[in-house]
C-alpha cells in the first residue's frame, strides 16, 4: 500500500491529520453523460434519450494513517475527521476541493459518504466520497478580472464557460458580450451574476432576479475561441471566468 499526497477541503489539507491518500487503491472519477437507452422491437439498436446534462461524478478517496496509531486512537481520528469534513461548511453549496496529485483543476463538491474505520497492523483505514460537479475547473480561474469596451477574451479550451459576474453602478446599465445585450435595472452598488447557478444577488447575499433583463434569460458566458465584448454602458464589469474541463 503506497501512500501519498492529500486533499485539501474546508480550508486544511488531510496530511494536517496525519492521513495520506493510498493510491494503489485510489482513482480518480470521470463524468458520465445522462441518456436513457430504450430497446425498440425489431431493432437492433437501442433508442437514445439524450438528458442535455452529465451527472454528477462520486469521487472516492482511500486514506491511511502515516504511522502506526493504537486501537484507542480510532475515536479520535474519527472525531478529527468528522470535523474537518462537516463543521463550518455549507452543505447546502458546493465548495472547492483540491487534490495534490492533480494541481492544475479542482472541483467543487460535497462530501455524501464516510467508511467506517478500520485499523490494520497499526494503520488506520476509511473512504471518503464526495459528489462532485461533473466539471474540474483551472486553479486560477476563480480570480476576478477587469472588463472594459473592446475587452477580448480568447479561449481555447474545449467547454464554455459558466462565469461569476461582478456589476457595479447606479441606476440602470448594460454590456454588451458578442453582440448580446444584457441589461441591469435599478442598480445600488454591486451586483453579482453567476451564470452557473443562473442566480442574481447583491453585495448582502440578497437574491435580486429584478435587477436583470436578458434575452430569453440565457445569462452570459464565454465561449470557445473569441469573446468580444461591445460597449459598457453605466457600469463597471469584472469577470471570474471559471474555466472548466470534463472530468
Amino acid at each position: 500500500m503506497t501512500a501519498i499526497g492529500g486533499i485539501t477541503w474546508n480550508g486544511q489539507n488531510s496530511a494536517d491529520l496525519g492521513l495520506a491518500i493510498t493510491y494503489d487503491s485510489s482513482q480518480l472519477a470521470g463524468g458520465l453523460f445522462s441518456s436513457t437507452l430504450t430497446q425498440i422491437g425489431g431493432q437492433s439498436a437501442a433508442v437514445i434519450q439524450a438528458n442535455n446534462r452529465f451527472d454528477n461524478v462520486a469521487q472516492v478517496f482511500n486514506f491511511t494513517t502515516y504511522h502506526p496509531l493504537q486501537q484507542a486512537d480510532i475515536a479520535p481520528l474519527h472525531r478529527a475527521v468528522e470535523g474537518w469534513l462537516f463543521a463550518g461548511v455549507d452543505l447546502s453549496q458546493y465548495q472547492r476541493l483540491t487534490f495534490d496529485g492533480y494541481p492544475d483543476y479542482y472541483w467543487r463538491a460535497v462530501p455524501s459518504a464516510l467508511t467506517p474505520f478500520s485499523i490494520n497492523k497499526g494503520a488506520i483505514t476509511f473512504s471518503v466520497t464526495f459528489s462532485c460537479l461533473p466539471y474540474a475547473y483551472e486553479t486560477g480561474s476563480d480570480k476576478y478580472q477587469t472588463v472594459n469596451t473592446g475587452s477580448v477574451i480568447n479561449s481555447p479550451r474545449l467547454y464554455s464557460a459558466l462565469p461569476l459576474w461582478h456589476v457595479k453602478g447606479t441606476g440602470n446599465g448594460s454590456f454588451v458580450l458578442n453582440g448580446v445585450t444584457y441589461n441591469f435595472l435599478g442598480l445600488n452598488g454591486d451586483l453579482y451574476v453567476d451564470s452557473d447557478t443562473e442566480e442574481v444577488y447583491d453585495a448582502a447575499n440578497n437574491y435580486q432576479p429584478g435587477m436583470v433583463q436578458f434575452d430569453n434569460y440565457a445569462f452570459p458566458v464565454l465561449d470557445t475561441g473569441k469573446n468580444s465584448f461591445g460597449a459598457l454602458t453605466n457600469i463597471t464589469l469584472e469577470v471570474m471566468p471559471r474555466w472548466r474541463t470534463l472530468l
